[in-house]
């Protein structure tokens, strides 16, 4: 079976998107709590359960859409209308997320961060899940799905500069913590518009729409059993259920390593916001974005199974190792670690890059192409851990005290900080390498899988050229 071949220009177009979506992650991840706990003044606790509450709505609506864009018909594709749409809603999201009414009392500022919340990670599940299933599904080697997803990841650091920086931009031309968010979430509103766009500009050709049998339409009663039986065989898929529980693991390390990071900075390290901003993560992003050719010459080499453990392990030591001593008041000494961590995160490519090739055992087996659904759960998964993440956090933030609003802290609560910052976030990344471990989709296997896979195809080919003859 001859494979179309994908250019760079149709990958870095289809990968576009991905500035947006990361945007608006990178700045739900870094500014929001502190955002709504010391601007809009917040208790952790009730933060941390309006999170919980959003996140689990956008876990569960992950799986059904991707179930939904498995099965779109629109005659320009079953994923490209949602990712046209879903970037400007998510814009849209994000804007009032970050530029709330002036509230009072803490149940108006719970009762609205809930609803933004929830909005906007609606929003997100529309663009994201058909994208990052729209990815999977273009390539079909596994040399050019590395490069795809190593598009995306590009893509993401790109988007992560943008949630990191444009606060700071503002910041740095007078504005203050409420306005400097808002205008930042301004403008990541019209870069959605445009990427998205790009994105489904790129792609065309690419996606193609549902065949619907023409014999029995489908009933509601139908969608949802064939819903439940495409997850519980998902959910039984050998080669999935491992990827799955490390990337949940690893997220919930990224969780906390995120929402803590400028609390740790700010508490322990004694270091300014903006120019945490620019002289450390900045670093950090440009070394993860300078890792991703290293990390697909890797997978090319040695397959995905090892580079993509040895990431994930290396990341947790030097997480348990640097961060408890570094000195206070240096922005040099965290470079090391900047320079380290984003070497060995950029090895987060291959795991959704693996996700695309678990897909082909399931269509080995069931004759479907079900990108969607898999990518739906992968999301939904990692995002019950993220809820659960940010619940606890909240809650464990009030137990170390943590004042919220307060210009000054308790001199214990650097300390504090660090111990999760530190040895707990390096713990579970290290546990998740040992659970990737038990993955068995190895690259001999998953060629063996893509030959028989083949074959079936060339099969179903000639039987169906010798019907229509006939």
């Amino acid at each position: 079976m001859k494979v179309q071949t994908l250019s760079n220009s149709t990958m870095a177009g289809y990968a576009s998107a991905e500035v947006g979506i990361t945007a608006v992650e990178t700045m739900a991840q870094i500014y929001l709590l502190d955002f709504y706990v010391s601007t809009v003044g917040l208790k952790p606790s009730l933060f941390g359960l309006a999170m919980l509450i959003a996140i689990l709505w956008d876990a569960i609506s992950d799986p059904i859409m991707g179930y939904i864009s498995d099965r779109t018909s629109f005659a320009n594709g079953r994923r490209r209308p949602y990712i046209l749409i879903g970037g400007f809603l998510l814009g849209l999201g994000v804007y009032f997320l970050f530029t709330p009414p002036e509230l009072e009392t803490q149940i108006s500022k719970f009762l609205y961060l809930v609803v933004a919340y929830f909005f906007t990670n609606t929003f997100m599940t529309m663009i994201a899940v058909p994208h990052i299933s729209l990815g999977g599904e273009i390539g079909y080697t596994p040399g050019e799905r590395n490069k795809i997803f190593g598009w995306r990841l590009f893509f993401a650091n790109l988007g992560l500069l943008s949630g990191l920086l444009l606060p700071a931009i503002w910041v740095s031309l007078g504005k203050d913590g409420f306005a400097s968010r808002s205008l930042s979430s301004g403008s990541i509103w019209v870069l959605l518009c445009f990427v998205s766009y790009s994105s489904y500009i790129f792609t065309k050709g690419r996606d193609f729409p549902y065949q619907r049998s023409e014999t029995k339409p489908n009933s509601f009663g139908d969608n949802v059993l064939s819903f439940l039986q495409s997850a519980r065989f998902i959910l039984k898929n050998r080669y999935f259920l491992p990827l799955l529980l490390a990337f949940i693991v690893a997220t919930a390390a990224r969780t906390l390593n995120s929402s803590l990071g400028l609390l740790y900075y700010k508490e322990r390290l004694l270091l300014e916001d903006s120019q945490v901003v620019i002289r450390i993560l900045l670093p950090f992003v440009f070394f993860l974005t300078i890792s991703i050719p290293l990390w697909v010459y890797l997978a090319k080499r040695f397959g995905k199974k090892r580079p993509a453990f040895w990431g994930s392990f290396l990341l947790g030591v030097m997480t348990i190792i640097l961060y408890p001593i570094l000195p206070q008041g240096s922005y040099e000494a965290p470079l090391v670690a900047a320079f380290l961590g984003g070497i060995f995160a950029g090895s987060i490519l291959l795991f959704d890059s693996l996700v695309a090739d678990v897909v082909d055992y399931d269509e080995l087996l069931t004759g479907e192409k079900r990108e969607g659904a898999y990518f739906g759960f992968w999301k939904m998964a990692t995002k019950i851990i993220r809820a659960i993440g940010f619940a606890f956090l909240g809650f464990l933030l009030e137990a170390i005290g943590y004042q919220a609003g307060a210009q000054t802290q308790d001199s214990e609560l650097g300390w504090r900080l660090t111990i999760i910052f530190g040895p707990v976030v390096g713990s579970l990344f290290v546990l998740a390498s040992l659970i990737f471990t038990r993955l068995e989709l190895t690259s001999e296997v998953h060629a063996k899988i893509q030959e028989l896979l083949s074959r079936k195809k060339n099969i179903q080919k000639r039987r169906s050229s010798g019907v229509s003859a006939g």
